[in-house]
């Protein structure tokens, strides 16, 4: 039997949500929901980043790109919940 541990995804929900308050309020009030909701679920964070592509450059007043890996990043590297 494997045992998996839930993992930590709130430094990862932190970032999200501001970027959620760069949007315009219609993009918040449907981006606001999914990051509240995400459980860690892969499906769930490629919706998120499909998201975030849609929104472009209101993401970021750098580069876009560097938020995209920044998002993957807190993903991947989430740590174990204690």
């Amino acid at each position: 039997m494997m045992f998996f541990m839930k993992k930590n995804f709130e430094p990862l929900k932190k970032r999200l949500r501001e970027i959620n308050k760069l949007l315009d309020l219609d993009e918040q009030a449907y981006f606001g929901p999914l990051i509240e909701k995400f459980s860690g679920d892969t499906a769930e964070f490629q919706r998120i980043m499909r998201d975030l592509g849609k929104f472009g450059p209101k993401i970021s007043t750098g580069s876009k790109f560097e938020v995209y890996r920044e998002v993957q990043h807190l993903f991947q590297n989430a740590a174990p919940k204690k």
